[in-house]
């Protein structure tokens, strides 16, 4: 699916009127975005085409929020490119990741908005074929999932403490050995619950439509589908949230500000309420390491190896004006229900970098973990 931003901004969301003083704060914002970078960046973009690329389905999480991303980006990249978002879904993301390393030109005209680039990186999943610490490093996007359930799978299913009196329920999934996945069967590992698992759903959207006909009924979803269409349905009586991933910068585990509201628990207090504490041993270990690069960086906004460096600051720069926008920031708050912050510093860079350098243990145990994933499909 492609949609196309550029000077007429086009767009595929509301049109909103905008008034003379927001055109004002506007300008003066891509502005500044402009003086930030050299003058060559700011040349650099002059008549060319931006190919947005977006790892998953049009209309899930990563869709919503990379297109409204776009559309505003392409109001602040110096030089004023025409930006088109292009879908490439499939294999839990993996197609997109793939697609960035093995085929896009290193011309400064690709870039790919990814959900759970670094995490898949960090457990050296087998469907990312390319080398990922190649690319080259634009912003990262915080974020959290938040697993929900529909109320009819358990008896009184009314807190989220309830689940665990669930016997044998499917959970859904968008691959084996993508993020979603793999958080959301260690998490029900570790709490000891017993479900069935099917996977390989092309993007949220078909997972969503699963729980609806009740052919699933679990699955983590993040925060831009949460907050617009699964919030209506809790209030609906359809499901319920159970927890929402805890932030972890590999010290401390934080509530995301985003989820302020969605009534349960983040999954590792939800965890010391069931368990009396944390686990030890190298599933908790493969936890963390998946949680930290999943939450720190459930967005990674990267480009092919070799592009030359007045492109990335040029986007950078961009992306830093986007995260300041008012305009944008009110779309978000509308259409999202929250506001994504984009970070392009240079120690968010190197954290980046850490979280995509796979720990030989942690492979290793993922490798046999995934694979008992594919085996149990169905069953």
């Amino acid at each position: 699916m492609l949609a196309s931003f550029g000077p007429a901004m086009g767009s595929a969301f509301p049109a909103a009127r905008l008034w003379s003083g927001r055109r004002t704060r506007a300008a003066v914002v891509a502005l500044a975005a402009c003086a930030a970078v050299p003058a060559r960046a700011a040349e650099f973009y002059a008549g060319k085409t931006l190919n947005f690329v977006i790892n998953f389905t049009a209309g899930g999480p990563t869709d919503l929020e990379g297109r409204l991303a776009a559309k505003y980006l392409a109001r602040h990249i110096a030089g004023s490119p025409n930006v088109v978002v292009r879908n490439m879904a499939g294999a839990g993301g993996a197609i997109g990741v793939n697609w960035l390393g093995e085929i896009a030109q290193p011309d400064g005209t690709n870039v790919g908005f990814f959900t759970s680039l670094a995490s898949s990186a960090a457990i050296a999943a087998p469907s990312i074929r390319v080398d990922t610490s190649k690319f080259v490093f634009v912003a990262g996007g915080p974020g959290v999932s938040i697993a929900y359930a529909r109320t009819d799978i358990a008896p009184g299913l009314k807190t989220p403490a309830d689940i665990m009196k669930a016997k044998d329920f499917w959970v859904g999934g968008l691959g084996p050995d993508s993020d979603k996945d793999l958080r959301i069967r260690l998490q029900l590992d570790m709490l000891g619950l017993k479900y069935h698992y099917i996977s390989n759903y092309p993007g949220s959207n078909e997972a969503r439509l699963a729980i609806v006909q009740n052919e699933i009924q679990v699955f983590p979803e993040s925060m831009p589908t949460y907050r617009a269409t699964i919030e209506p349905m809790v209030a609906a009586g359809q499901v319920i949230p159970l927890w929402h991933d805890a932030l972890d910068d590999g010290e401390n585990f934080s509530a995301s500000p985003d989820a302020a509201g969605i009534p349960a628990p983040t999954f590792t207090d939800f965890l010391k309420q069931q368990k009396g504490g944390f686990p030890s041993g190298i599933e908790w270990e493969v936890f963390k390491t998946i949680n930290s690069a999943g939450t720190v960086f459930l967005r990674s906004v990267a480009m092919p190896p070799g592009t030359p460096k007045e492109a990335s600051d040029a986007l950078r720069a961009a992306f830093a004006a986007v995260t300041k926008d008012e305009e944008f920031k009110a779309e978000a708050s509308k259409i999202l229900k929250f506001t994504p912050r984009y970070l392009v510093d240079d120690k968010t860079e190197a954290l980046y970098r850490e979280k995509l350098r796979p720990n030989p243990q942690v492979a290793a145990f993922m490798k046999d973990y995934i694979e008992k994933g594919r085996a149990s499909l169905g069953k």
